[in-house]
């Protein structure tokens, strides 16, 4: 009963707070902030964003079974956010966008700014939806629930309201406050194993096998098969910086963080200081993972996103508990409203274009939360209809992103980099890189990481190689 209390005190006093700090009355203010949320908030709302719940409860669950190969993915997020923050911040912020689609429209016209839209909206649909199932795994085993249908609805809810009301100010507020939250709560749990185990923190990383602690791996020990099929320092760095540069350089639910900043130096310092931040955070709770496996003795686990609510609900006290639960839905919750704003933002601005329509600002706002109300159904009904994986979540989330990402980054590069590209050349490289990485995923023993790179090359060949023909044509 201790935890529930602490559960439901948290999600009201973060409504409460999210609500209180809304002061929207213009379709800018909802969906920009006025550009001018401070940069430490903008990159804080960044973190809370993209890693989320699949930090917590996936990463410690991908340490458990495979150990901290991962973090050669998060150091190549680092390097791909620094070559954002110096090769396409400036150039948003030069047009002046209200998001990053706008960019395509002045570079390629009004089709190829919708077609991507389109794109970032299923993108965002399929992966947010397993963010929103996998918190949806602790809050169904304690309250017992066999399905966990009821538990996406509950959590889907208590986001709803604050991001309603509030737009982007409120959620990268809120998003501030949760991740301070459940960055407490992973120190929490590490803390609390070496008190339920006795041993202090340098003896349990002892009794941890040396190759779960193997940070690099050169991806050759197997010959090439290897190479692709594994975390390494190539499919790391290479895929992690790709990948960083398609997700923070083309993906609206994180440029409209940068965009709302008040000038160029402060969506540089929020990119690239978001890099840090996730590379330590990553290695928080992978390190959580391992000390878990310690506690465990390292017992199997159907599902390895099982893992984490296990610990919880079993091995920590009463009101302790209900926090670390807390820490999970703040994870939740701050991805859960960065795509309903996001979603809506980019629907109102780039798909219905309200912005150039002569109409009161007032049925702006009232079609911009119409639209929210929307996109909240929409990502609560497909988390109901994620129920039989049992690959990490994570790994899931992030293959599906990367599906796309390789496609539409190959058109942002070309828009950046070549004058006069034709936009019938650039929207075919997406659409062939997409269908292309599908059938890679599908029919190759390809890891995930390699996704995006292999989809930016496919874009870029494609893309220049119809741009050849059609100018040679029109010749």
């Amino acid at each position: 009963m201790l935890d529930l209390i602490v559960i439901a005190i948290y999600l009201l006093a973060i409504n409460v707070v999210g609500i209180f700090s809304a002061r929207a009355k213009t379709v800018n203010e909802y969906f920009l902030g006025s550009r001018s949320i401070p940069w430490v908030v903008a990159c804080f709302s960044i973190v809370a964003t993209e890693t989320s719940t699949l930090t917590f409860i996936s990463v410690p669950g991908l340490a458990y079974v495979k150990g901290v190969g991962f973090l050669q993915v998060a150091m190549g997020y680092l390097l791909g956010r620094i070559v954002v923050a110096f090769v396409f911040i400036p150039e948003y912020y030069e047009g002046n966008l209200s998001t990053v689609y706008e960019y395509l429209h002045n570079k390629f016209g009004i089709n190829a700014r919708r077609i991507i839209a389109v794109l970032f909206h299923i993108t965002r649909i399929l992966a947010d939806g397993i963010r929103l199932f996998a918190t949806a795994i602790p809050l169904a085993i304690l309250m017992g629930w066999q399905d966990y249908r009821a538990a996406v609805i509950v959590i889907g809810v208590a986001t709803f309201f604050y991001t309603y009301y509030g737009g982007i100010r409120s959620v990268v507020i809120v998003d501030a406050i949760q991740m301070v939250l459940y960055l407490f709560c992973a120190f929490m749990g590490i803390y609390m194993i070496t008190r339920l185990t006795g041993h202090g923190l340098e003896e349990t990383f002892t009794l941890i096998p040396a190759e779960r602690l193997a940070v690099f791996s050169s991806g050759l020990s197997e010959g090439w098969k290897s190479l692709f099929g594994s975390y390494n320092i190539f499919s790391g760095l290479i895929g992690g910086a790709i990948l960083s540069i398609g997700s923070h350089g083309t993906d609206h639910i994180i440029v409209q963080r940068v965009l709302a900043c008040k000038d160029k130096k402060e969506a540089q310092k929020a990119m690239i200081w978001s890099g840090v931040i996730v590379l330590f955070q990553f290695s928080l709770f992978l390190i959580l993972g391992l000390f878990i496996m310690v506690l465990l003795d390292n017992r199997t686990f159907t599902r390895p996103d099982e893992i984490m609510p296990y610990f919880i609900i079993n091995h920590m006290p009463n009101g302790l508990r209900g926090l670390m639960l807390a820490g999970i839905f703040a994870a939740a919750m701050s991805s859960l409203s960065s795509s309903i704003n996001s979603l809506s933002a980019s629907t109102v601005l780039d798909i219905l274009r309200l912005q150039d329509r002569n109409m009161p600002e007032k049925r702006r706002m009232n079609i911009s939360r119409v639209v929210t109300v929307i996109w909240s159904a929409a990502l609560i009904l497909v988390a109901t209809l994620i129920q039989d994986s049992t690959s990490p979540l994570i790994e899931l989330g992030l293959g599906i992103t990367s599906l796309l990402y390789g496609g539409i980054l190959g058109i942002f590069i070309q828009g950046r980099f070549i004058k006069n590209f034709s936009d019938k050349a650039a929207l075919t490289g997406v659409f062939v890189s997409i269908a292309g990485v599908v059938i890679i995923s599908k029919y190759l023993a390809v890891f995930w990481p390699w996704y995006v790179p292999l989809g930016l090359l496919i874009s870029l060949t494609v893309g220049s190689a119809v741009d050849f023909f059609v100018k040679r044509k029109a010749q």
